[in-house]
């Protein structure tokens, strides 16, 4: 087997992605097969094919949590993208894929596209045929046939919704999404959460998704519905804009499950240009509430959490620029697109650390992202699986 060797200044690297200076990562095919320091591997005699990356810190390749193929946050109209063709989608999903992996995404998480592009997608991408992250995807997502989700298809009733949790798992995907509640936040305390799904309909899939063995995702905000999410035993409640502190403590004290935090929806003031005015006015009137609501997550110490764009293609570093605005440790929010995420897609003896026998995704940035996370930024070099995609 070849071997490669990758030298860098640091390497954030184990569970803990800890420091290790002047360091060397082996990596034999696909895989590391160690990480040690280049002084040891010099003095071991070993023949490998050097990767220079010595004034660089090499950190596991990031996951993107929250993403969807055929949509594009950073481009006019993209919630109207829906409705184009399946061939129009693709073509969107093709180009967001490579400037995710480019970004340093080497694995993304895929909450909803039309036609089953993402599966079809995720399985040329496993036989070398496109290029992009590795993915996980979830097929159709289901809504309440009065509810929202853009991406989502509509449902009534128990049946409905098992229906397509099965054909769902007939296309063999790796999750089930269901959209609970709309999507724009709350501006205050008072207002009300509908919820487009019953508890019923909610636990149904979450049955049809233990009985094969995979997850279940939910689009939810708040209100009741995240109560819901919680006693039907969802598996990973996404957005939370508007949860109370009673749900805080809910989670804290109840829930097994984790929380995707795609903050920059809400905090980023750059998407509005790309979204319906009244869109846009409604995202500020709820901002700083939604501020104060994300935040608690971030400060719980207790709440496992990961971190997702929802189609910001590229712009997850601003991610976790928000997380650590919130409260979050550069440590955590790093976890969160890394150690963490791997667990919370059921992958982390893949990969998402820098470690004997994980797959050898690997990025590198100028400088330490745990003293300076904005170095993500300009994510230097990628190497997914073994090859490399990016290199300074």
């Amino acid at each position: 087997m070849s071997l490669t060797a990758v030298y860098a200044e640091r390497v954030l690297a184990g569970e803990e992605l800890q420091v290790l200076e002047d360091a060397c990562i082996l990596i034999e095919d696909e895989r590391i097969a160690d990480v040690t320091t280049r002084r040891e591997f010099e003095a071991s005699g070993r023949d490998a094919a050097i990767i220079h990356l010595e004034d660089k810190t090499v950190l596991p390749g990031l996951f993107e949590c929250h993403d969807h193929l055929a949509l594009d946050a950073r481009l006019p109209g993209h919630l109207d993208m829906v409705n184009l063709s399946e061939c129009e989608h693709t073509l969107l999903a093709l180009k967001g894929l490579e400037d995710d992996l480019m970004s340093g995404v080497t694995t993304a998480r895929c909450l909803g596209d039309r036609n089953y592009i993402d599966v079809v997608l995720r399985d040329q991408i496993r036989k070398g045929k496109v290029k992009g992250p590795d993915l996980l995807v979830c097929g159709i997502g289901m809504k309440g046939r009065h509810g929202h989700g853009f991406v989502g298809m509509p449902h009534s009733g128990v049946e409905e919704f098992r229906r397509t949790a099965r054909e769902n798992m007939y296309h063999g995907v790796d999750i089930l999404k269901i959209f609970v509640t709309p999507g724009t936040p709350a501006a205050t305390p008072e207002e009300f959460i509908p919820c487009y799904i019953s508890y019923d309909e909610i636990r149904t899939v979450v049955e049809e998704a233990k009985a094969m063995n995979i997850r279940t995702a939910a689009h939810c905000i708040g209100g009741r519905g995240l109560d819901d999410c919680v006693r039907a035993g969802v598996d990973v409640i996404e957005h939370v804009y508007s949860i109370r502190p009673e749900q805080v403590k809910l989670l804290e004290e109840e829930f097994e499950g984790w929380i995707d935090m795609t903050s920059g929806i809400v905090l980023d003031p750059e998407r509005e240009p790309y979204c319906p005015e009244a869109a846009v006015k409604k995202m500020r009137a709820a901002r700083e509430y939604s501020r104060q609501c994300i935040h608690q997550i971030y400060q719980s110490g207790k709440i496992r959490y990961t971190i997702g764009t929802d189609a910001n293609h590229g712009l997850l570093y601003k991610e976790l620029e928000y997380a650590c605005e919130g409260g979050a440790s550069a440590l955590d929010a790093l976890k969160g697109v890394t150690v963490h995420a791997a667990r919370m897609c059921g992958v982390e003896g893949q990969t998402g650390q820098i470690a004997r026998g994980r797959k050898a995704d690997l990025i590198a940035v100028d400088e330490n992202p745990l003293v300076k996370i904005g170095t993500l930024k300009d994510v230097r070099f990628v190497m997914k699986s073994g090859r490399v995609y990016k290199t300074v």
